[in-house]
């Protein structure tokens, strides 16, 4: 069994046919075809059915195909952390939970490097802290941040522990209410719970269950409480609809106050939510002595530092 042979189940099954799986390999067809024939028979086992639907993945060939991809990322993983990068070359890849501190952090770290590496090839993807843990694990990306509350913080690290990954606080806080500055709440140091379901809530529609979002917020939490909710999935419409929805709110993290007063927003603390969060950053164990990824860490920390300072 060959990796490459792993490589073309992954996209046959991904492509639904051969042919098409050959273009996106850019390689002949006959040679994939042969490939697969030959896995199959040294395996003793039949990965797809050959249909004139195309290639479709018989029960077994779905167990494979979860067992294949592993090996796969896994291999991938292996060589970015162990590929030797010239010193003139920087490469990074950043999965991160909805965070507006976090990618302003990676900012920051990718500014220090723009005058003195000639070759920048960063890739930074927003997305649910779920989707973050799945492609860390996965081995898809280098440096993860996730947001999960406290109480769930023992039961992912010993998630980490388990798939060599390592996981460091970031910071622990209160969630928060952002809104426009000329809200009729933005009037309160410590906003009414009970004032919420009179305004338009937005949500990450991708955001995980209501049970997590209790834990969040506050155990009695009711999201159905609201009855104007705006589901959004990105960072940028998050903003957009807080400035152009009529009184529009939303429970975030701790922002920059430079942000905020660019977009006339404002953050007010609201004492129902009285569970903590905490934001993590998550990467393998492997990568602990790699230069650049803990200097990005580390640019990481010291822009959080000054965020719960209110220094940014």
């Amino acid at each position: 069994m060959k990796i490459q042979q792993l490589e073309y189940v992954i996209a046959v099954a991904r492509e639904g046919s051969i042919t098409k799986a050959a273009k996106k390999l850019y390689q002949a067809q006959p040679n994939i075809s042969i490939a697969l024939k030959e896995l199959e028979a040294s395996l003793g086992i039949q990965i797809f059915n050959r249909s004139p639907n195309g290639m479709i993945l018989t029960p077994e060939g779905e167990e494979f195909l979860a067992r294949a991809q592993t090996i796969v990322d896994e291999m991938q993983s292996l060589e970015r952390d162990y590929a030797q990068t010239p010193d003139n070359e920087m490469r990074l890849k950043v999965a991160a939970a909805r965070s507006t501190y976090a990618t302003a952090a990676i900012g920051k770290f990718i500014s220090k490097y723009i005058d003195k590496t000639d070759k920048i090839e960063v890739h930074v993807m927003e997305t649910s802290t779920a989707k973050v843990l799945e492609d860390i694990c996965a081995g898809k990306y280098d440096i993860g941040f996730i947001r999960v509350p406290s109480t769930y913080a023992e039961m992912i690290e010993s998630r980490l522990k388990a798939r060599n990954l390592v996981g460091r606080t970031i910071m622990e806080f209160p969630l928060q209410i952002v809104m426009s500055d000329s809200h009729p709440l933005a009037k309160y140091d410590d906003v009414p719970y009970e004032l919420l379901s009179e305004y338009p809530e937005i949500i990450h529609g991708d955001d995980e269950p209501e049970m997590v979002r209790r834990a969040a917020i506050n155990q009695d939490y009711d999201e159905k409480r609201s009855t104007k909710r705006i589901l959004i999935y990105d960072r940028g419409t998050q903003i957009s609809m807080l400035k152009t929805v009529k009184n529009a709110y939303m429970w975030v993290a701790p922002m920059s106050q430079s942000i905020l007063r660019f977009n006339e927003l404002v953050t007010r603390k609201c004492s129902y939510a009285n569970n903590l969060n905490r934001d993590m950053i998550i990467y393998r164990k492997a990568s602990e002595n790699n230069a650049l990824i803990s200097d990005c860490i580390r640019t990481v920390y010291e822009y959080a530092d000054k965020i719960e300072g209110l220094e940014i």
